[in-house]
């Protein structure tokens, strides 16, 4: 949320210089409306000013002495709509000075230069240890789908000799969704499973994966637009069924091991469905075997 919070910063101190000019030249236009166009001769202060009968005198003889800073310098920098681009850029400035150096403050820096802002950041072992990290819980994901537990869970599904297979990827779905959404992953997605047809929208990702046979993905150019959605599509038919899979995140970018995972989930409930429901048919003929 940063760079939108920066952006807004920079959108409120622009209309605030552009509000403060309108005000300035509707007010000028209604008091004087040649100074909306010339920049007319400030008398206030010699109005001001105490002199003496002989004083004045003098003062009106003697012609006032002009400069270079009385005829181009003050009338420029007295201006109110000058004064006000100068606030702006002033705070312009100190915004963009803050974000620059606020989140250096929390970074481990080797070298920094203020106007060039050229520091190095020794993350480099972080960033490998974390994906190290990441691939490991995702594998521990796999792990736990082709394991007994989960075999145990699905046969929980057990209804009259059969198992709903879109109930129980859901289930497992939900699992992986929390799994994703923990340390070290943080990624946060939502899922949808369509039967047959998809959203139009995903129409070219449904057909890729259906003729690839593997998932498709497709991750957003600029991961720090939130308004644009990354896509895993996996298209799996089961028992006469068409089964699209839908997963989408705003702050995810799906990787290869995403693919093999969410494959491999798909793939592992099928085969325990498949050995579940054969090993209640065979109990079911055995005990009509022997009650004959």
């Amino acid at each position: 949320m940063i760079p939108y919070f920066y952006t807004a910063g920079i959108t409120l101190i622009l209309a605030w210089m552009i509000i403060a000019s309108i005000l300035i030249g509707f007010t000028t236009l209604k008091d004087n409306p040649k100074a909306f166009f010339l920049q007319t001769e400030n008398t206030s202060n010699n109005n001001q000013s105490i002199h003496t009968p002989e004083a004045d005198i003098n003062v009106s003889n003697q012609p006032e002495k002009q400069t270079a800073f009385s005829i181009i310098v003050q009338p420029f920098v007295e201006s109110n709509f000058n004064q006000i681009i100068f606030r702006g850029l002033f705070l312009l400035f100190i915004w963009l000075l803050l974000f620059l150096t606020i989140p250096v403050a929390f970074k481990r820096l080797k070298r920094f230069k203020f106007l060039n802002l050229e520091f190095e950041v020794d993350n480099i072992e972080l960033a490998a240890i974390e994906t190290v990290e990441i691939s490991g819980t995702k594998a521990r994901l796999m792990a736990y789908f082709t394991g007994d537990d989960a075999s145990g869970r699905t046969f929980d599904f057990l209804s009259q000799s059969t198992i709903d297979f879109k109930e129980v990827l859901e289930y497992f779905l939900a699992e992986t969704q929390l799994g994703y959404k923990n340390h070290p992953i943080n990624g946060i997605f939502t899922y949808k499973i369509y039967n047959s047809t998809a959203p139009e929208k995903l129409h070219d990702l449904v057909e890729e994966s259906k003729e690839s046979g593997e998932a498709a993905v497709c991750n957003k150019i600029d991961e720090d637009n939130l308004l644009k959605k990354s896509y895993l599509i996996f298209y799996f038919p089961y028992n006469h069924t068409e089964y699209i899979t839908v997963i989408e995140s705003y702050s995810y970018s799906f990787d290869i091991l995403d693919k093999y995972l969410f494959e491999l989930l798909h793939k592992t409930i099928s085969k325990n469905l498949e050995n579940i429901e054969y090993m209640v048919a065979l109990t079911n003929t055995n005990e009509s075997t022997n009650v004959e």
